[in-house]
């Protein structure tokens, strides 16, 4: 019997939760038998931690070497959006290669693996029309051929989407029949794909905001221009966070990134509405009549 991520019924089961009362009043007899103590620690793992860091640190300073090269690309190849397109390839390539060194990793000891007999198999297909109110998944692969292939799937299961009752949904369907799916890209893959684009757009993005900033801000003004700067940077963070909750908790997870993503969008259309010309202007006139005032007082 294989769990996702390998972490075992325990592991996504809770034994108290209201939320998973139904799943287990209805599948978990059939399971081998539960053990929710707490396990051995085993050996430490300190040194392959370390080594894993400085794995991580040779790759950073690799990719951050070469997008520097790129940016340093004044004319050539690389110049405009070739090197845009260049070092989101770099990065890409840097986070598929850290997945396969991660999917490559193997355990040094045997793990225990549960099994459930052939019985408990049959049994666990029958009661799968007892209930559908759960957020798990089941399949059959192989054994007794009246039973290979069956499964079951809950109601609230992420994977199920719905768009005439969550317009959201829409989106998430038809990236999944026309392009995970025909492209074989699995869940893991995708997340991969995420944070490629997240990491280059919202890095990029806050040290823009800052070198920005700096511009428009009167040098004999800096202080109150960049405490008011971290104050709405700290605003930020909680009303994001304050939104996403509400959203999560009140619809899904997909509505509640759909939040974050407009709020997004509406910052970057506010950005694109900046006079920096004007602002650069004005801050250097505050910078002179701040320099007059202190020449007139001396």
């Amino acid at each position: 019997m294989t769990t996702l991520q390998n972490r075992g019924y325990e592991g996504w089961i809770n034994n108290d939760s209201a939320g998973d009362a139904a799943f287990r009043d209805a599948f978990q007899e059939n399971f081998p038998e539960t053990d929710y103590s707490v396990a051995d620690s085993g050996s430490s793992t300190l040194m392959k931690g370390l080594f894993v860091v400085l794995v991580i640190l040779g790759i950073l300073a690799i990719l951050g070497s070469g997008i520097i090269w790129i940016q340093q690309q004044d004319k050539g190849f690389l110049q405009g959006w070739k090197g845009i397109l260049a070092a989101f390839l770099l990065v890409g390539v840097g986070i598929f290669g850290a997945s396969l060194l991660a999917d490559s990793a193997n355990p040094d000891e045997a793990e225990n693996v549960d099994s459930i007999t052939q019985q408990q198999a049959i049994d666990l297909v029958a009661s799968f029309d007892e209930t559908s109110d759960h957020r798990w998944s089941i399949i059959i692969i192989g054994g007794d051929e009246s039973i290979a292939g069956s499964f079951e799937i809950g109601d609230t299961h992420p994977s199920i989407l719905d768009p005439d009752e969550n317009p959201v949904d829409g989106w998430a369907s038809a990236m999944r029949d026309n392009v995970w799916a025909p492209l074989g890209i699995g869940v893991s893959m995708q997340w991969i794909i995420l944070g490629l684009f997240v990491g280059c757009a919202m890095g990029s993005a806050g040290a823009q905001a800052r070198s920005v900033f700096s511009q428009l801000t009167p040098k004999s003004r800096t202080s109150e221009f960049f405490g008011f700067f971290g104050f709405l940077g700290k605003s930020a963070a909680m009303i994001g966070t304050f939104l996403y909750g509400i959203a999560s908790s009140t619809f899904d997870s997909r509505v509640a990134i759909l939040t974050i993503t407009i709020v997004i969008l509406i910052g970057t259309f506010m950005v694109t509405r900046i006079d920096m010309e004007e602002g650069i202007r004005v801050a250097e006139e505050e910078d002179a009549r701040a320099l007059a005032e202190v020449e007139n007082s001396n």
